[in-house]
């Protein structure tokens, strides 16, 4: 990498920015790099995630100026399956444009859920990711409404993508390290509040009483650092706990 390219100022943001990488150790911090990654490229909308790299599905996301209505139908449509950019991330692990992507996985669903992305701003993009221990890779992607990216900007992000992942991995873990102690009861309770059910529908289905379905919640609550069943549940996901 040729850093002579980048001037004095992008220097210092490129250094400070790994920096804060290095003392992240919350989600907000995440927002707060990604944030940044985000002005200094130019760009519209970001998003950083670990997923499932078999299957591509997204488990922990952190969205910037994403669409709200466009994420729940792509998630909804389980569409990270036909994402050409979701697919190039996960094969290859390189920095590049929404566009090298396309034109490799150029089959019909490919374009057809491209076309529909555009149709909520997201035309022009760059991404990259890392290969992670296990299953989860990440992917951060950013996008603009009108027009492409240049390779300054994609340099920038190659610089920065192992940086970010190692602060996402260490947030996310531990955040999945606050969720292990629960135990195979509250998996069963808290996958019946993520269904919508009420503690007497649980006490019902589970067959203990309400009372003891309380319990559970308020532990659930307590291990997740939640601040009611919502907040629980919304955890939850996040971290693969339920799907």
């Amino acid at each position: 990498m040729d850093y002579r390219e980048f001037s004095r100022k992008e220097l210092m943001e490129i250094l400070d920015i790994i920096q804060s990488c290095v003392k992240s150790n919350s989600e907000s911090d995440i927002i707060d790099i990604a944030s940044r990654v985000r002005n200094f490229m130019g760009a519209d909308n970001g998003i950083c995630a670990l997923g499932d790299a078999s299957t591509g599905r997204l488990v922990r996301i952190i969205s910037l100026n994403y669409p709200a209505e466009w994420a729940g139908i792509y998630m909804g449509e389980e569409l990270y399956k036909t994402d050409p950019v979701i697919k190039f991330n996960y094969e290859f692990y390189k920095t590049h444009y929404w566009s090298e992507a396309e034109k490799i996985f150029n089959g019909k669903p490919y374009a057809d859920l491209m076309n529909r992305a555009a149709e909520f701003g997201l035309k022009y993009g760059v991404a990259s990711g890392v290969n992670g221990s296990g299953y989860r890779g990440s992917i951060f992607s950013f996008s603009r409404r009108s027009t492409g990216f240049d390779g300054h900007e994609k340099k920038f992000l190659d610089i920065l993508t192992p940086h970010i992942h190692q602060a996402l991995v260490r947030v996310d873990g531990k955040a999945a390290k606050a969720s292990s102690g629960l135990s195979e009861r509250e998996k069963e309770v808290l996958a019946w509040m993520k269904e919508g059910k009420t503690n007497w529908e649980i006490s019902a289905i589970l067959n203990i009483s309400e009372r003891t379905v309380k319990f559970h919640v308020h532990n659930i609550e307590t291990k997740l650092n939640a601040v009611n069943k919502a907040h629980a549940i919304a955890i939850a996901m996040n971290n693969g706990l339920v799907l």
